[in-house]
């Protein structure tokens, strides 16, 4: 049940946070919730896996939100490690319930999400939980059933959950604030409500990869083409050798059938070649960044496609591994030595795409900052630049991707912060960014009240007292 907790809604940020959105939920001078329904939100905090009773708590404009969903949520903050409560309950609610109201709006204004996109979505899921779990394969026996299933289970979610997205960034909008508007902010917030603003760094990376030589790379397509030669004459049969020899763990175990996919779900080269065969036509052999290929395709739908493939990977050996650790230990004498700076280095001897255009400076993927949490460091880049001072380049460090790529890199701390109340020179980019974000949530909060005057709603009884931030609860009269 986690897993498909956690791939229903991975990667995509939920309206308002759990923690945040019990905060919001808090009880109000005038407003504390009753005792039926923290009776009510103590059962889903109490209910045993397996034994949910479904009925429905509420509708918004005929869209409902059921007792599993809410179990279901609560479930999923058991496995990451949150104290369930009555009060993070109704915050669950009340965020469903605004998910409702987007979805009505989306409706009203014939919002649509791109089908593209929702595939790309699924398969970025897909793809991290096989990072996460070891492989296709491991996944679909996890979940007992084939990848296309599991994208089909989910398919529905995912299109909601990215119209929502779509719909709260369309009424929040742009809100950049001026210098002056960020301190005003941060003046505003009393000194004893200041944030605690834990330990975090800024480092860039230079990356060096085992590259696999050119006779290795020659070898490989070679020993593809010679299969594929066998499979032409009818010496060797495709599925059979997808079975046999393909690198590729999700699809070998299917004869290479990779299912029926739209375009843009795979890599740029996979699609161009899927697109220019006939039903049952063989592609010769081809490249991707995932290695060598061969593609028969089974049926062509449009710009769906359902082929099976066989991957033979140009995998590094030690040699490469010792030859990138004297590159990059190269690279971190330059740079020490003053031959070169670390931008520049980082800009022109790197392998690593995602620093190579700033300069080898780290972006936080969340919050699109350099600034990264100590916290949210895993435990081998923590050990490495905890040891340095700022403006101090690490010793090469050896890594494994999960796409199973080897290498060597470089780190150069270029700031840490040690824990302290915010402070509006030192945290200017978090200050601005608050003051922004509080901009947005005005906007969304004045659009919550104004929906609510047109929109119907109902919360069961047993619900209705629920510490709510909005005026979900309304009499007859007040209906709309």
């Amino acid at each position: 049940m986690a897993l498909a907790l956690v791939l229903a809604s991975l990667s995509l940020p939920s309206c308002r946070g759990r923690k945040e959105a019990a905060k919001a939920a808090a009880p109000a001078p005038q407003r504390t919730m009753d005792s039926s329904a923290s009776a009510a939100a103590q059962r889903i905090t109490e209910a045993p896996p397996g034994q949910l009773i479904d009925r429905v708590i509420a509708n918004v404009s005929g869209r409902i939100v059921l007792y599993s969903e809410l179990a279901g949520a609560a479930e999923q903050a058991r496995q990451g490690g949150e104290t369930v409560t009555p009060a993070l309950i109704c915050a669950e609610l009340e965020e469903k319930l605004f998910q409702g109201l987007l979805l009505d709006q989306a409706r009203i204004d014939s919002v649509v999400v791109d089908p593209k996109q929702v595939e790309a979505e699924l398969e970025h899921r897909i793809r991290y939980f096989e990072q996460q779990i070891g492989g296709r394969e491991k996944l679909e026996k996890f979940y007992g059933r084939s990848v296309e299933r599991i994208k089909a289970d989910f398919r529905d979610q995912v299109k909601d959950q990215l119209l929502i997205q779509q719909m709260r960034g369309k009424i929040a909008g742009d809100a950049g604030v001026t210098p002056r508007e960020a301190e005003k902010f941060y003046r505003d917030i009393p000194k004893d409500s200041l944030p605690f603003i834990n330990a975090s760094v800024e480092f860039g990376r230079i990356v060096r990869y085992a590259k696999p030589s050119d006779e290795e790379d020659r070898r490989i397509k070679k020993k593809l083409e010679d299969m594929r030669t066998r499979v032409i004459e009818g010496k060797l049969d495709f599925a059979a050798a997808a079975s046999l020899y393909s690198q590729d763990p999700g699809s070998a175990n299917q004869g290479g059938a990779l299912g029926m996919v739209p375009q843009g779900v795979m890599v740029p080269e996979f699609d161009a070649v899927a697109l220019s065969l006939k039903d049952g036509e063989i592609s010769p052999v081809f490249k991707t960044t995932y290695g060598y290929h061969i593609m028969r395709m089974i049926e062509r739908r449009g710009e769906r496609y359902n082929a099976a493939h066989i991957l033979l990977k140009v995998e590094s050996n030690s040699d490469d591994l010792r030859a990138a650790r004297v590159f990059i230990d190269s690279v971190a004498t330059l740079v020490r030595g003053g031959g070169m700076s670390f931008a520049k280095a980082a800009s022109e001897l790197n392998d690593d795409e995602e620093t190579k255009g700033t300069n080898g400076l780290v972006i936080e993927p969340n919050s699109n900052s350099p600034r990264w949490a100590i916290s949210d460091l895993d435990k081998e880049m923590f050990n490495v630049l905890d040891k340095l001072e700022p403006g101090t380049i690490s010793a090469p460090q050896a890594f494994e991707l999960p796409t199973g790529e080897k290498g060597w890199r470089i780190l150069l701390l270029m700031k840490r912060t040690e824990p302290h109340v915010m402070d509006l020179v030192t945290d200017y980019p978090l200050v601005s960014e608050a003051a922004a974000t509080a901009v947005k949530q005005r906007r969304v909060d004045a659009w919550i009240r104004e929906k609510l005057g047109t929109t119907y709603v109902q919360v069961i009884p047993d619900y209705a007292s629920c510490p709510f931030k909005y005026p979900w609860i309304r009499t007859t009269a007040q209906r709309p």
